[in-house]
């Protein structure tokens, strides 16, 4: 009765939600300019439930591109990565579709968020051997540091999701680590990947009970969502709504509330408590997996009043992390409210997940060792590559430089044999010369007529 109680609401909540985003639409008419068509589009988007919203995007998007708007073509390319990351084809047409932003920083961010975008496509329908040929050959591309910040991370985060949709072993978390120590290296800001990255890295950190690390990276993430927020704000997205988004952050806080004082359990559940009553959908879900109820009285030592609610969470959950903390947390509270009947059946069900893990952690733990392996390998071929192409420079250069002192020694000689010749050749020309003089001296002295010196030709003279 719950569950179709449940279905029937969110059914209603869509309609609603595209019946809003209909009437957003039809206003597009009064709009004056492309501007004012963004906008109103815009305002259609954030309204919108998220099986339309693709749509919506699309138009923005066109409208966007026609006009030069790279700051709207950046935001709704990220939207539409993200919308439609499961189509191969319409994530390789908007990586494509990032060289029409002309802002060079940032066409580069949004074509950094869209690949990794693709890369989460990727990793999710590659299976097997062919997961793990793509997954070598992004290591490679790790292993070869480029001068630009945006590859190297594309590099790595590519390389982290193919890990972590292969095994979340130790691997995957030294590499996670690598990830955002260089995420956070990056000069330009980028929210919207750390978002991306911090909503993972607290989820994992989470599933395995580095609670202090988890709450960390969502108190990070809680930073990024506000600045966000603040953004759309000023630029009159006023139905931009991250009210998921915080909840989603505050219930999982909740879940690591052993490294929590006292007062942030209690602001923390309220603020669930709120938005719970603000928006159906997250009323729906603090309903149907109430999490941060029983956490909160676990934190009170309610271990009577928190049985029943974990007990929910393990029915309802559909994610295999949460149903099995739950479980655990439930079997401990079981055992503390003295309820053997509940803490049977629960420890029956753990018994089954305890099985299950051990073959899927033997399962890991050999994938993790053939990728260590293979990873090792690829270094090692690379490093004696990166050793050949070292002594071939070297020999190359060896090459150069003997040709080159040959070159000048023959240019020596040449030289040598040139001075020679210039110094013969001066010697020659004052030889020359000096017979030049003689000739000269030896023609004057045979056109002399033979008449003493100083005297007068008396012909000269005029007669009488």
């Amino acid at each position: 009765m719950a569950c179709g109680f449940t279905s029937h609401a969110v059914t209603s909540s869509i309609v609603e939600q595209q019946a809003s985003a209909d009437r957003i639409i039809a206003t597009l008419g009064e709009g004056q300019s492309a501007s004012d068509s963004i906008r109103i589009l815009y305002d259609a988007f954030d309204l919108a439930p998220m099986q339309s919203k693709s749509g919506v995007a699309w138009k923005i998007l066109d409208i966007a591109r026609r006009t030069g708007d790279d700051e709207s073509q950046a935001d709704i390319l990220r939207q539409l990565s993200v919308l439609e990351v499961r189509d191969r084809n319409v994530i390789d047409r908007l990586v494509s579709m990032t060289s029409n932003i002309k802002d060079e920083p940032l066409r580069k961010r949004v074509e950094l968020f869209v690949n990794v975008q693709k890369a989460l496509g990727e990793a999710r329908y590659l299976e097997g051997e062919e997961r793990m040929k793509v997954l070598m050959e992004y290591v490679k591309e790790d292993l070869t540091p480029k001068q630009d910040i945006y590859q190297d991370i594309l590099d790595l985060y590519r390389v982290v999701i193919f890990i972590r949709h292969t095994t979340t072993g130790n691997m995957y978390l030294e590499y996670l680590g690598r990830l955002e120590k260089l995420i956070n290296e990056c000069p330009e800001e980028i929210p919207f990947l750390k978002s991306l990255f911090y909503t993972t890295a607290a989820t994992y950190y989470s599933s395995i009970d580095f609670q202090e690390k988890a709450v960390e990276c969502d108190r990070k993430l809680l930073e990024i969502i506000k600045n966000l927020e603040k953004h759309y704000k000023n630029v009159g997205r006023k139905y931009r709504n991250y009210d998921r988004n915080y909840y989603i952050c505050y219930r999982r806080m909740l879940s690591n509330y052993e490294v929590l004082d006292m007062d942030e359990v209690k602001e923390l559940y309220s603020k669930c408590a709120m938005l719970a009553e603000k928006d159906q959908e997250i009323g729906e879900s603090f309903e149907v997996d109430p999490r941060p109820t029983a956490y909160r009285l676990l934190v009170d030592k309610d271990y009577s009043g928190a049985l029943p609610y974990l007990r929910k969470v393990v029915d309802n959950a559909t994610n295999e992390g949460v149903r099995n903390r739950a479980l655990l947390r439930l079997i401990e509270v079981a055992d503390s409210a003295n309820d053997h009947v509940s803490k049977l059946k629960a420890l029956e069900d753990y018994n089954d997940v305890l099985i299950e893990s051990r073959k899927q952690k033997s399962e890991d733990a050999y994938v993790e060792l053939q990728m260590r392996y293979n990873v090792n390998q690829l270094k090692s071929a690379m490093a004696t590559m990166e050793v050949e192409k070292k002594n071939l420079e070297l020999a190359t250069n060896q090459k150069i430089i003997s040709v080159t002192l040959i070159a000048l020694f023959l240019l020596a000689i040449g030289l040598m044999y040139l001075y020679r010749s210039h110094f013969r050749l001066l010697n020659k020309t004052r030889g020359l010369e000096a017979e030049n003089k003689k000739l000269e001296t030896t023609i004057e002295e045979l056109l002399d007529d033979g008449s003493p010196q100083g005297s007068t030709d008396l012909r000269n003279y005029k007669k009488g």
